[in-house]
């Protein structure tokens, strides 16, 4: 089969493989959609890739054979991967918090092969049963970025009365919007890339903010009848946005923060102080990988609230033209790009 590679920073290749074979506990699903997460690009520009591994974690496809004691999945079943693997037998994963796992915690793509392939071989553990109505490319979202930002979004426990801030409208960013507006809060996007800024209006906000062209604490204030948004979810990772987010959010406001510091921060002097946070009492919530046990709300969610993940698509590539893909994603003037096997 064929996989594709990152044998050196910012470069990409094919590779023609073996077929993965099932062992006791292990499935093989066959591709049918991946997608493309921001981590890949770490992966591209890292100054240390790992070679050798395919690359891609968010991934859905069908069950194609299944290895000896494996009872959950059949061949045949439409399933969407989770990409964190745990040990399976310490305190975290036996509560179902597989991605805290303290034995032997991997992540697809790092220590395993990823889903930029025909196949891939995984953990019976690691299939999130599909629906039928559920396309592959939202199967893909769910097990990763989707799968994120409803976590963080739970968190914040959000309705009606809630006036929510998104900090960062790529993926994880507007995941939350849509959830967000599907939960019936009044959202307020923040992001500085014009196509973002519309995919968030797309999505369900109710107003955007430029960062690049206005005052965002200023203007968030502005909407808010000078309060400020009561919830705030951070997904961008800048230090700036952190800062902002402490300084906008009203008294007793409450924060979920789910972007780690990366290209998108600023000087270390931006870094946020916690004085807002003591002085208007708010509440500061961190927010990792999801836990698996989240999936079935997700789709419970998505089907109930008719919440369309797959409008924040913007193109869509064959397999054998990923690294057009990969090259169109790098530019950050796109949304979510959805591989087609």
């Amino acid at each position: 089969m064929k996989g594709l590679f990152f044998p050196a920073t910012m470069q990409m290749e094919f590779r023609t493989i073996p077929d993965p074979a099932p062992a006791a506990g292990e499935v093989v699903v066959d591709v049918k959609a991946a997608s493309l997460c921001g981590s890949d690009l770490h992966n591209l520009h890292s100054a240390h890739p790992n070679e050798s591994v395919v690359m891609g974690h968010e991934g859905a496809g069908v069950v194609s054979a299944v290895g000896s004691g494996v009872t959950g999945v059949r061949v045949g079943d439409r399933v969407a991967l989770y990409h964190v693997i745990g040990c399976g037998r310490c305190q975290n994963c036996m509560s179902g918090y597989m991605q805290f796992c303290t034995e032997d915690r991997r992540a697809r793509a790092g220590a395993a092969h990823g889903v930029f392939a025909d196949k891939v071989l995984v953990r019976e553990a690691n299939c999130l049963p599909l629906p039928q109505e559920v396309s592959f490319a939202v199967g893909a979202f769910i097990g990763c970025f989707a799968g994120t930002s409803y976590s963080a979004l739970k968190k914040l426990q959000l309705n009606g009365e809630n006036t929510v801030a998104v900090f960062g409208l790529g993926p994880v960013g507007l995941a939350g919007v849509a959830y967000a507006h599907a939960l019936g809060a009044t959202v307020i996007g923040i992001d500085g890339i014009a196509e973002r800024l519309s995919l968030g209006k797309t999505m369900g906000c109710d107003a955007v903010v430029n960062f690049r062209k206005e005052d965002v604490v200023e203007r968030l204030k502005q909407l808010t009848d000078g309060r400020g948004p009561d919830r705030v979810y951070e997904s961008s990772g800048s230090l700036v946005a952190q800062k902002q987010a402490l300084e906008a959010a009203a008294v007793h406001g409450q924060i979920c923060m789910v972007g780690f510091n990366g290209p998108m921060s600023q000087k270390a002097d931006s870094a946020p102080s916690l004085y807002a946070a003591i002085g208007k009492e708010l509440t500061l919530f961190g927010s990792s990988i999801m836990p698996r046990q989240d999936h079935f709300a997700i789709l419970d969610l998505i089907r109930k609230k008719h919440v369309d993940l797959e409008a924040m698509i913007t193109h869509r590539f064959p397999f054998d033209q990923i690294q057009e893909a990969i090259r169109l994603f790098d530019t950050g003037k796109t949304g979510k790009i959805v591989i087609d096997f």
